[in-house]
């Protein structure tokens, strides 16, 4: 018997909130094919809960950016995209315990941002993972022919690495190397939002260095947004428009980040001189209540 069939099944039409862009059929024939996949690769699982796969080793596997990719992609291409992203995630995953057999020099290093998911926080802690903003962690990475694979802390111990001059490093090869496929300027009401995207999941960390894309910044600073790995949205602050903007980018951040692939933040950022204040944001039932920082507030009434 393989570790799927001894493992019990939930009630898998209990779709989680965050998978409520698939419609019900569409999240039941999904879950199908996930079962059927696990048990075709049998691969060592507890158990299956709504959206997260829990693995014999204690390891969990969320499902949020496999079934965004699944909702993006023509039905027939479903089963080929679960097996394949099990495969390399379960590889990986291997890659994480025993290091890899490839070895990497500091100059392959990328930063990628990642959400700071409590559901990922046994791999996150086994990552050299620093806060970057707020529900919002950074993470080393490097190419592999198939995937993306994180290096984890232990790798880079093993090779004897300073960890400051790996960051470094990895900040420095990906502000150089990685450039936005797309820069297009949305008007949102007489409002202008510059969409950076590519394809590239790496394009998130551009937010860092947004001046080398949108042009130099003032005092006031922008309001950035990092909905998925393959899009940031910012708006420079520099008169009242700034509140049209805000008001636009709430509901198009929020959607985005629902849809993916690849979801960094739902939230709206604060962007001065390279740093980021979240800016919360909360869905009442009378509409959307947003509590700047008193700083930004303060900026925000002295351009009336």
């Amino acid at each position: 018997m393989t570790p799927f069939e001894q493992a019990p099944r939930p009630d898998i039409a209990d779709r989680p909130t965050d998978f409520d862009f698939m419609a019900p059929g569409a999240w039941l024939e999904f879950n199908c094919e996930l079962y059927a996949i696990v048990d075709e690769l049998a691969i060592a699982i507890d158990r299956i809960d709504a959206g997260v796969i829990h693995l014999q080793s204690g390891r969990a596997l969320p499902l949020l950016q496999l079934a965004q990719h699944c909702h993006l992609s023509p039905r027939d291409d479903w089963h080929d995209l679960i097996r394949q992203h099990l495969r390399t995630v379960t590889a990986h995953l291997t890659e994480v315990a025993t290091l890899s057999a490839e070895p990497i020099s500091m100059i392959d290093l990328r930063v990628r941002l990642v959400p700071d998911d409590p559901a990922d926080r046994p791999v996150i802690d086994e990552l050299c993972a620093r806060p970057f903003a707020d529900g919002i962690v950074q993470v080393l990475a490097v190419d592999i022919p198939d995937a993306i694979r994180l290096v984890p802390r232990c790798e880079i111990d093993e090779l004897g690495w300073d960890l400051d001059e790996v960051w470094s490093s990895a900040w420095a090869q990906t502000e150089a190397l990685e450039q936005p496929d797309e820069v297009n300027v949305i008007d949102v009401g007489g409002a202008d939002v510059v969409h950076i995207f590519g394809h590239r999941v790496f394009n998130a960390s551009l937010v860092r260095q947004i001046e080398d894309v949108v042009g130099t910044i003032g005092p006031n600073g922008a309001i950035v947004s990092i909905p998925h790995n393959h899009s940031v949205l910012v708006h420079v602050i520099e008169d009242t428009t700034v509140v049209t903007a805000l008001n636009a980018m709430i509901p198009i951040t929020r959607q985005v980040h629902r849809h993916g692939p690849g979801s960094v933040s739902p939230q709206l950022y604060w962007w001065r001189d390279g740093a980021m204040t979240s800016i919360p944001t909360y869905f009442a039932p009378d509409g959307v209540e947003v509590y700047p920082s008193p700083e930004l507030v303060a900026i925000l009434r002295a351009l009336h």
